[in-house]
């Protein structure tokens, strides 16, 4: 991992902890795909997590409407 990436990671999560009643939600962008994640950081477990393989839509949507698609799936 880079050191800014690094970095951030420990920024961040100085702050922000997660719950079981209000998880931690992680993005990651790679240049294919996005991936999502709720995490439970007290017990330190995921509790969900999809990415755009997930959608049941093979369609070509643009990268907006498929973040918007994942964000409704995720809710």
């Amino acid at each position: 991992m880079n050191k800014q990436k690094l970095r951030r990671k420990i920024r961040v999560r100085k702050k922000i902890k997660g719950t079981e009643y209000r998880p931690r939600l992680s993005v990651f962008r790679s240049n294919r795909f996005i991936y999502a994640q709720l995490i439970n950081d007290e017990e330190g477990k995921t509790m969900i997590g999809i990415s755009e393989k997930h959608l049941s839509e093979k369609t070509k949507l643009k990268k907006k409407e498929m973040a918007k698609a994942l964000g409704v799936m995720l809710a």
